[in-house]
Formats: structure tokens, sequence, C-alpha cells
């Protein structure tokens, strides 16, 4: 029995660790947060152009705006 609440003990001491170590430094910042971030160009402005997103592929926008046109 006392074997088993070491065991726990142990576990839950690990997991704990695990959490905080895995957090950013202060100061620093997250590397998800910083790719997430627009790079402005060499002049320093940031692009004035939107983007555009490949979620889909080109034959499945092709059928919507098919679609889009007809309506």
């Amino acid at each position: 029995m006392r074997r088993s609440w070491i065991v726990l003990l142990l576990c839950m001491a690990a997991a704990l660790l695990a959490f905080t170590g895995s957090a950013c430094t202060r100061k620093v910042g997250c590397p998800a947060n910083e790719a997430a971030h627009v790079k402005p160009n060499r002049n320093g402005e940031l692009p004035t152009s939107g983007g555009r997103t490949n979620l889909f592929p080109k034959d499945f926008n092709k059928k919507v705006k098919k679609k889009r046109k007809k309506n």
C-alpha cells in the first residue's frame, strides 16, 4: 500500500514538472506565437494584400465559384 502511494506521488510530480517545463520563457515569446505574425518588408511596412489560403484544393474552389455564379 505504501509503495503504491510513493509511485503515485512520483507520477504526479513528474506530470507537474512536464507541464511547467514546456512553458515559454519570460520576455522571449513562444515559437508558436512568433510564427503567427506577419513579417514586414525591407522598408518596415506590413503587406497590404490579402493572402490566399490553400485550405481546399483548386478543383473544389472552382466548383464553389461556379455554384455561386449560378445563384
